[in-house]
């Protein structure tokens, strides 16, 4: 695998295109802008996590969920969302192929009654169940009263000695691009809920709910990929096609990638038939799947393909930085590439 170094910072304000215009993105270059790497940090802001310059790495990340704007309560208990705002932040863990060590857990209690009808008790014990899976410690954090119910979670990983955490920056003209599971189930579960006649089949419908509501952070997968010789990763939380766009753009490649090629989940199809979309389009743009979107060669594919499940769907090519979808000689733009962040 490649060297890292502290001079590996994306040049964020390139990913602004006219189809899609991230105000989040916006405003993550302008905070880059305004801070340096310095001893001590290997990677800054720009990837799925921050890099530390320990004996093996340190990785470091940290992610939000805001009531109202992540989730809805009615929609989710407790435990589920606990769990949930775990899941999203080691699956940042999982891109970068480091092994969980340790969490914190910062916690806006509204003062509704939630400090003491047992909400905060049942949030921990959702979060500590996947925190044991992983042999990670919840190891403090900070409570305070808020407008609405936020929960911040700050997960640190480490990598094993002689390993090097996969970057978004290092796909290579001539990998093979994969991802580790089917996509678009987190999508049409939120789509259900939102509206319930969408739905298909109980067994199929609950499936696709729970994807929404406990996302599955891939750690085995992201520590298979590292030990594979893979040059790339990052989660996709945000749409495969979005976020494919991002290690385009970090590593100054193109990423074609074949629309019929793009595994769809169980009752994706039902979904989006009844919704009148394209199941193709809506599993290369839905955000929330937490799979892993990875760049390796293609002399050890079928190696690492052993180890961890994997898909191909497309290759990394030399051109202009970006991600292209494609059905079979046809170039497809969808209306959006993925989950929009506006603030």
């Amino acid at each position: 695998m490649r060297e890292i170094s502290a001079r590996r910072r994306p040049d964020l304000r390139g990913t602004k295109v006219a189809y899609h215009p991230l105000v989040e993105l916006d405003l993550i270059a302008q905070i880059a802008d305004r801070v340096r790497v310095r001893a001590g940090v290997v990677v800054g802001i720009g990837d799925d996590a921050a890099v530390l310059d320990t004996n093996p790495p340190l990785v470091v990340s940290t992610d939000m969920l805001v009531e109202g704007r992540h989730f809805r309560r009615e929609w989710t208990n407790d435990i589920d969302l606990g769990h949930k705002a775990l899941a999203v932040n080691l699956s940042d863990l999982a891109a970068m192929g480091a092994r969980p060590l340790a969490a914190t857990v910062a916690l806006g209690i509204p003062s509704d009654g939630t400090s003491a009808d047992g909400t905060v008790e049942r949030l921990y014990d959702g979060m500590d169940t996947l925190a044991a899976l992983h042999g990670l410690t919840i190891a403090g954090g900070d409570i305070s009263g808020a407008p609405c119910l936020v929960i911040a979670v700050t997960v640190i990983g480490q990598m094993d000695p002689g390993e090097r955490p996969l970057l978004r920056s290092g796909a290579v003209p001539g990998d093979a691009i994969c991802v580790t599971g089917p996509l678009g189930a987190a999508r049409a579960g939120l789509m259900i809920l939102e509206s319930p006649n969408l739905k298909p089949s109980p067994n199929l419908a609950d499936g696709l709910t729970l994807a929404h509501r406990r996302p599955t952070p891939r750690i085995s997968s992201g520590r298979a990929l590292v030990r594979a010789g893979a040059h790339s990763a990052m989660d996709i939380s945000d749409g495969l096609a979005l976020d494919a766009d991002r290690m385009a753009r970090a590593s100054g490649t193109r990423l074609v990638i074949d629309l019929d090629r793009v595994p769809i989940a169980a009752g994706v199809l039902a979904v989006a038939r009844a919704a009148g979309l394209d199941a193709r389009i809506l599993a290369a743009t839905a955000g929330d799947d937490y799979e892993l979107l990875a760049a390796l060669p293609t002399s050890i594919l079928d190696a690492a393909a052993s180890s961890v499940p994997l898909t191909a769907i497309g290759t990394v090519e030399v051109g202009d930085p970006g991600v292209e979808l494609r059905r079979g000689a046809k170039i497809v733009v969808p209306p959006s590439l993925g989950w929009q962040h506006t603030l």
